[in-house]
């Protein structure tokens, strides 16, 4: 070989090599991804896990979804960290259990530290966006990282302001007192009622039509729609009476939630008794299946585009749900309220393309934490390093043992609750303040195992998922599976809290979210400000935000937490 030859040679190479060296971040994705999830829906209403109408079953409650699971992968058995939509989702974006990512109540956003899937993607040079139509996913959160665009799909804030106005008026005609939380009463209010998917999809469909077959791209949606209030007629005219055709009563889903007819409730707001008939009961059920359907009928829109624009096989869907609804299971309705399966049992459809055989169902265990690092794992991209959650990839390959775990928390109203699952046992732990740590120790929460004031019996139950999958009859506590659930709870307990206190943190204060979310600040500024209530921004910007910083739980099996916070200084 000549000289010249050989010194060509050398330039190609020193010029591929700093090609190479020049290039910033990671490859690209191998793949498009898709990522949708469906907030309070009840996995066991779709198709795909088995449900059909009850009083209509010509009509698939979900043909969509079902015909993406027969080409995808269905897990049986997957779970939500928690029972309601921002610690849930928290959990789907970072791969972090819902104690390690720390957004267990809404006081507080995502530290700045923590990456998303989103970020992952948009350092890998794809384009990313998000549509979004809750409150709980508001940027306010953090949920807008990473994306290049993070919109919602929730109603336009004329309308919003002119409804808003129209009842606040109706209280002042009345000679009541209106007050800044009287207006976001309102906003939450009609969050319930909105119809809010036609909008997600304008946006979606816009994303997908704008996208440069030679650019990769993550596009996250967020369906609202199945969220009581159930009312299908308003999404489409005659939709509820074709999922029960033979009803005659008066019952709606208009106000599921506080109708005083549904349920009887004590004086801390729980339900004391079941008022409503089962008749009743299952017309509502199949006005929530007629939602699923609409719900479903939007999601084929966003599958049949991928397909229109040639991008079906270059693309990645997954869809999840991010919690579950009640229908008097253990005894009360709606969610945020407990950690049994009806709440947290989680849909979980995968279709990867010339992935895994088509229509394969996996049984073990999957997690919300898990999805992040799934969808990088089959994108080809760099997995989340701080990630609680792994690839469930293994498990669809069959390489795995069913041996996961999962842990999930529920900070609301009291008692605050823990659970931990795999695939053969459930313990169940109620949690109440500690008030005696909570005195000497002013800015955090201290909470420690509750006990029944009635009888004294520990609010700590295990059940057998293998005969109770519903979890309905616990253990007495000297079967030896206790003992067993709560030496694996133990260590799967201990071992998050040695992740959380590794990962660096910002400053407590940081991570607090603002009075108001620049949505809620506008609503205010222009509703009440314009009927003359001139402090109502005063009331919020006066409130005492911080939430005490949450102290680690007491490990399971114990009474009281033995941490104590470092000394000041």
């Amino acid at each position: 070989m000549s000289r010249r030859r050989l010194s060509l040679l050398f330039l190609v190479a020193v010029a591929a090599g700093a090609a190479l060296w020049l290039r910033s971040g990671p490859a690209p994705p191998r793949y498009n991804v898709v990522l949708i999830s469906i907030d309070s829906l009840v996995r066991d209403r779709l198709g795909v896990y088995g449900h059909r109408a009850e009083f209509a079953p010509e009509i698939p409650v979900s043909p969509n979804l079902d015909a993406l699971a027969h080409e995808g992968v269905v897990f049986d058995d997957a779970h939500a960290t928690s029972s309601w939509t921002l610690p849930s989702h928290m959990a789907i974006l970072t791969g972090l259990s819902d104690g390690v990512h720390e957004v267990s109540v809404d006081k507080f956003f995502l530290d700045p530290l923590r990456r998303t899937l989103a970020q992952q993607f948009e350092r890998a040079g794809a384009a990313t966006a998000g549509f979004y139509s809750g409150p709980y996913l508001d940027p306010y959160y953090g949920f807008g990282r990473g994306f290049g665009r993070y919109e919602s799909g929730m109603m336009p804030a004329e309308e919003l302001k002119r409804r808003t106005d129209f009842y606040l008026e109706k209280r002042r005609q009345a000679g009541e007192p209106v007050t800044g939380q009287d207006a976001l009463g309102v906003r939450d209010r009609l969050s319930h009622v909105d119809i809010t998917s036609p909008r997600v999809n304008r946006k979606a469909l816009e994303f997908l039509d704008q996208q440069d077959p030679g650019q990769p791209f993550f596009l996250f949606l967020h369906y609202f729609d199945a969220h009581y209030d159930y009312m299908p007629d308003q999404l489409q005219a005659g939709l509820g009476e074709s999922f029960d055709p033979d009803y005659r009563g008066s019952r709606s889903g208009m106000n599921w939630m506080f109708d005083p007819s549904v349920r009887e409730l004590n004086e801390r707001g729980k339900t004391s008794r079941r008022l409503i008939t089962e008749r009743d009961l299952r017309h509502v059920q199949a006005l929530y299946d007629a939602e699923i359907h609409y719900v479903d009928q939007r999601i084929g829109e966003v599958l049949r585009k991928l397909r229109e624009r040639g991008l079906w096989e270059d693309t990645i869907v997954c869809v999840v749900s991010d919690h579950g609804d009640e229908f008097f299971e253990h005894g009360s309705i709606g969610h945020r309220s407990t950690l049994f399966p009806e709440q947290t049992e989680m849909a979980l459809i995968l279709r990867v393309p010339g992935g895994p055989q088509p229509g394969q169902r996996v049984a073990g265990l999957a997690r919300a934490y898990d999805v992040a690092p799934t969808l990088l794992d089959y994108a080809g991209l760099e997995a989340l390093g701080e990630a609680e959650g792994a690839s469930l990839r293994p498990l669809v390959d069959g390489l795995e043992p069913a041996g996961r775990s999962s842990l999930h928390r529920m900070f609301g109203d009291l008692p605050f609750r823990e659970a931990w699952r795999d695939r053969e046992l459930a313990v169940h732990r109620n949690l109440v303040p500690d008030q005696e740590l909570m005195s000497q120790h002013s800015g955090w929460l201290f909470l420690e195992q509750a006990y029944s004031l009635q009888d004294g019996r520990r609010g700590l139950f295990v059940f057998d998922r293998g005969s109770d999958p519903d979890e309905l009859r616990p253990l007495p506590e000297d079967d030896p599976r206790v003992a067993v659930a709560l030496g694996r709870y133990r260590a799967d307990f201990e071992a998050a809290e040695v992740r959380r206190q590794a990962l660096p943190r910002s400053d407590l204060r940081s991570r607090y979210v603002g009075a108001l979310s620049e949505e809620a600040k506008a609503l205010l500024r222009d509703t009440l400000a314009g009927q003359g209530y001139t402090d109502a921004m005063e009331e919020f910007e006066q409130e005492d935000l911080p939430f005490p910083q949450i102290a680690p739980l007491p490990a399971p099996g114990e009474d009281r937490c033995r941490w104590r916070p470092p000394a000041a200084g």
